[in-house]
């Protein structure tokens, strides 16, 4: 019996094994390639880190980053643009032996990063899913690439893009700044994936053929017949073109979907913006004029509003929380407990509301307590990566206090002003001291507390 335990054992055992190696090996193999761009080191703990998540490794067998890899690497190095060279894929899908590649780059806006990802199928060309995020300390990274990881992941493994007609990305006329161009490219791709209408193709080295036959990048037009031909060297059923132009302080940005064989338009769409930060919220709505003009008006809406509810909470220079703290004045009151709100419509500042609760008098046989609304307006600094910061600003209130004796009650109406600083700590404590006076007399207000701040969490 015994005998028969141990071998039924040994037996469910290896099954597992084994069953476990064959989902190992039905699971479509993804290289990872360090992102390029920004600061010395961010595109490499990015790609490491994304190799980490788990609903990657769940649904892909990542490539190790063994020696031989990082040799690969180092020998395909290029400026990776999320619209990548078929002749590039194919050397890396190949040397992997991989299914889908995932490529990146950061590019860096004023005091904030861009990072753009992009996953390529290797067999189909196709560019199946994009992700783009700003940030602006690496340790912010941390908080987005969950949601980078099931987005490549739902795409690659849970859509069917078979039966989609396929679109080629063109190339956009000269107009605006190469690199601003070439970002907004990128971002409009994405976008346009997003909306589950077309397949998206990355650009092919037929492709890349007709770029250099007809210096398409170098001219300031394209025309439509040049655009056609485009499409039909990558083997594609429409083509996507766009052209930015300056006019005065603003560009105008309009993109174009054109029928390959009919050489017909089929949509089109144009927007303003002033920034490349303001561009590349546009592109979104592009995306929606170019794939669904006749409900446009609705999801552009919708979109808006769902812009400035992220600009409100989730904006790491507006500051809108609720807490309650506790400190004393080292005089009457000894004791103070403090409720109080931040409400932030601008950024790097904002109004703070609430009201102290004073106790204890400090003289024997004397009780006290004290009333004091106030509001304060406060210049904000976040720390890097959104994590509390630094606050100083003024304001003033009214103090009701009284006085309690045995047989009779003093009370006191003053009014008075304040002026404040402090520290909020990872969002969740606050320190902070308050000089307070009526200008006959001062007092001084130091707490720590607790707060809870309000933020719409990554996407």
């Amino acid at each position: 019996m015994r005998k028969i335990l141990i071998a039924t054992v040994l037996l469910v055992g290896c099954t597992a094994v084994l069953f476990s190696q064959a989902n190992v090996h039905r699971r479509p193999t993804l290289g990872i390639l360090p992102f390029t761009g920004g600061a010395e080191g961010d595109g490499e703990t990015i790609a490491t880190l994304l190799s980490f998540q788990r609903d990657i490794r769940n649904a892909f067998y990542v490539v190790p980053r063994t020696g031989t890899v990082n040799d690969i690497f180092r020998e395909q190095y290029f400026q990776l643009t999320g619209l990548t060279d078929q002749d590039t894929i194919a050397r890396i899908g190949s040397a992997f032996g991989a299914n889908y590649v995932i490529a990146g780059n950061i590019r860096q806006l004023g005091n904030r990063n861009l990072v753009i990802a992009t996953i390529v199928n290797v067999e189909t060309f196709e560019q199946v899913a994009g992700y783009y995020r700003m940030y602006q300390n690496i340790r912010e990274v941390r908080n987005f690439l969950p949601s980078m990881a099931r987005s490549m992941v739902a795409a690659a493994l849970g859509r069917d893009t078979s039966e989609l007609p396929r679109l080629a990305i063109g190339p956009f006329s000269a107009g605006i700044d190469t690199h601003d161009a070439e970002t907004l490219a990128q971002i409009l791709a994405i976008e346009i994936i997003n909306t589950g209408k077309y397949a998206v193709l990355t650009r092919t080295s037929s492709m890349q053929a007709a770029l250099r036959e007809h210096e398409f990048q170098m001219r300031g037009h394209v025309a439509d017949e040049e655009l056609v031909s485009f499409g039909r060297a990558g083997n594609a059923d429409l083509v996507l073109s766009a052209m930015g132009q300056r006019l005065g302080d603003i560009t105008m940005f309009t993109a174009q979907i054109l029928h390959v064989e009919e050489i017909r338009l089929i949509e089109g769409a144009t927007r303003d913006y002033q920034v490349i930060t303001d561009g590349i919220d546009l592109m979104a709505e592009i995306a929606i004029l170019l794939t669904d003009p006749d409900g446009a008006p609705t999801r552009i809406a919708a979109l808006q509003h769902r812009r400035r509810r992220a600009d409100l909470f989730g904006n790491p220079a507006r500051f809108w929380s609720v807490g309650v703290s506790a400190g004393t004045s080292f005089a009457k009151p000894w004791v103070i407990g403090t409720l109080q709100a931040t409400l932030a419509p601008f950024r790097n500042s904002f109004v703070r509301i609430g009201c102290d609760f004073g106790f204890i008098s400090g003289m024997e046989g004397v009780g006290y307590y004290s009333i004091y609304p106030f509001a304060h307006y406060a210049f904000f600094v976040p720390f890097p990566g959104g994590r509390g910061g630094w606050h100083i600003g003024a304001g003033g209130g009214f103090m009701i206090a009284e006085y309690l004796f045995d047989d009779f009650t003093i009370p006191r109406r003053v009014p008075a002003a304040d002026f404040s600083t402090g520290f909020n700590i990872a969002n969740i404590i606050d320190i902070s001291y308050t000089l307070r006076t009526n200008f006959s007399s001062s007092s001084h207000k130091a707490s720590v507390g607790f707060t809870h701040r309000f933020q719409l969490r990554s996407r």
